[in-house]
């Protein structure tokens, strides 16, 4: 009983010194990817806005052309596509940073500090929180601009989509990753793969339009 009295406050100090230690590298490698990302740009961040809008307002108009103008559920066609965009792009891009995290970070992997984990936290974190701003400034321009509705119809449904959804990607950016040491064209045939689960995702239309008999093919896909 004595011993372990003497030795709980050296484990809950330890514990404590190894968060401080992690939070501390995992800070450092965000603004590292922050910078690296659009830091020789520019027009640095503002750049992934002006890329999403760009995306958002071609696909507007595909679906127009093919007569799907109206979005579903009542919502305004920005909002719809503005959030499908930023959840996919979450989704796909925390994938493909974390497949190439240890090949861009060789040199700061050599501390012992920093692990591999490490940098695809950091990763995952900077890509969800460049995505979620993005996608809360286009929402906002549609509402003030074009004058779409703002309809959230379940907050704690959306915020624990915003958390489900970069864990997903991480894990399978990590599973990805891991067998891509073994089989390297998994680097390759991975965002042809996305390409495919984009044009049959929730971006383009809603899995409510299908039957039960399509839909349970297509709630296969990851993000939907």
């Amino acid at each position: 009983m004595s011993n372990w009295c003497t030795e709980a406050p050296t484990f809950w100090n330890d514990l404590r010194r190894g968060v401080i230690v992690e939070a501390r590298v995992i800070s450092a490698l965000m603004l590292r990817e922050i910078h690296t990302i659009n830091g020789n740009s520019r027009l640095g961040y503002l750049w992934v806005l002006i890329q999403s809008a760009f995306g958002i307002g071609v696909f507007w108009g595909v679906r127009h052309f093919m007569g799907a103008g109206q979005a579903p559920h009542g919502m305004g066609m920005a909002m719809f596509l503005a959030i499908g965009f930023g959840i996919w792009n979450i989704f796909t891009n925390t994938i493909s940073r974390c497949m190439t995290a240890v090949s861009g970070n060789k040199g700061l992997l050599t501390f012992p500090q920093v692990t591999e984990l490490d940098v695809m936290i950091a990763r995952t974190l900077v890509t969800t929180a460049t995505q979620v701003l993005v996608t809360a400034l286009i929402i906002c321009a549609g509402t003030l601009v074009l004058g779409e509705p703002f309809m959230l119809g379940s907050l704690p449904l959306l915020l624990t989509m915003v958390v489900l959804v970069p864990l997903l990607s991480l894990g399978f950016g990590m599973v990805l990753s891991s067998l891509a040491v073994f089989v390297p064209a998994i680097e390759k045939v991975v965002p042809m793969v996305l390409r495919i689960l984009f044009f049959v995702s929730g971006v383009f239309f809603s899995i409510s339009v299908f039957s039960q008999s399509v839909a349970d093919y297509l709630l296969w896909n990851p993000v939907h």
